[in-house]
Order: structure tokens, then sequence, then C-alpha cells
């Protein structure tokens, strides 16, 4: 694998996110990246959740500087680069069934929240021409935002858990050192 390409090729493989490191040789880097820009799209779009697509231009810029930067490194430097993917690099597969385990009621209470919003949006939809007035354009403005407000609650939800753990560990730290403290007097 040589990181020594067209300068040209390179140029044009990187306008598009993960092309040009699969043009390097680095498939699962570029597979992540074109993964991650195409999917934050379609999600993105599908579900009406435009927040999304804020992420977009941050994986074009680090794929096409990435890119770029593969390029320029040194030979030895290039052949010591591992071709490995973005996303869950560190998460070790064997510990995933812990994760779904502790996880499974925020998992399940989200996709039934984003389930039912994408449902009612699409019945909204279908049933537009059928109603007016007050109360239906309040209940069409509701079901506009309703993506962003199950983005939004779980934001705050993973934030006061996260805050929560801290809490608990700050204590059990507490408690052990006042146990130490006891076995020395």
């Amino acid at each position: 694998m040589k990181n020594k390409k067209s300068p040209f090729f390179t140029f044009c493989c990187s306008l598009v996110p993960g092309a040009g490191e699969m043009y390097m040789g680095l498939y699962k880097q570029g597979i992540s990246l074109m993964i991650l820009f195409f999917g934050v799209g379609a999600i993105g779009g599908w579900t009406g959740v435009e927040v999304l697509w804020a992420i977009a231009p941050v994986v074009w810029f680090f794929s096409f500087f990435h890119t770029h930067n593969l390029r320029s490194m040194p030979e030895e430097e290039f052949l010591e680069e591992k071709d490995r993917y973005f996303l869950f690099q560190d998460f070790d597969m064997a510990n995933a069934d812990d994760f779904l385990k502790r996880n499974k009621k925020i998992i399940a209470i989200a996709l039934i929240l984003w389930g039912i919003c994408m449902l009612v949006q699409i019945c909204m939809n279908l049933l537009d021409p059928f109603f007016g007035g007050f109360l239906w354009e309040l209940a069409w403005r509701m079901n506009g935002n309703t993506g962003r407000i199950i983005v939004a609650v779980a934001m705050l939800l993973c934030g006061f858990y996260l805050l929560k753990r801290r809490n608990e560990e700050i204590t059990e730290e507490e408690k052990t050192e006042e146990m130490i403290e006891e076995i020395i007097e």
C-alpha cells in the first residue's frame, strides 16, 4: 500500500467523504466515513430530525483533510497507519450484551417514541387535506417539531443519567475512604 497516489485523483476522490481514504487503500476508514456522511443525511431527511445534518459538514471536512494528510505522510509513517473503522473502534463486541442489557429500557423507549412520532407525522400528512383551523395548525406545528423534541429529551435524560452515575461513583469513593480511615484508626 503506497501513499504516493496521483495528486489529481487524490483531490477528486477527497471530494466524496470516504472515497479518498479508499483510494489510498484504507477501505475500513473510507467505508466508515461514507456510512457516517450519507447515513446521517438519510436518517435526518427520513425522520425529519434536521439537526443531524449538522454532522455532515464536519465529516466532509474531516475526510477531505484526512485524505490529504495521508497523502503527505512519509512512506514509513503511512505504512504504519492501521486501517480501522472510525466508529466503535474500541467497542468490545463481547460486552455488547451487557451494554444492551443495561440500556434496554432507554433504547426501547427511544425507539417507540421515534416510531410514534413518525407514524403521527405520516397520518397528519395523509389527513391534512380534510382538516383546517387553529387546532389543526397547532397540531401540525407540534408534529413538525416532534423529532427535535425527542432528541432534546433524550439528550437531557442522558445528561441526567451521567450526572446520577457520577454522583453514585463519588459516594462510593467517599464510603471507601471512610472505611479506610476507620480501619487506620
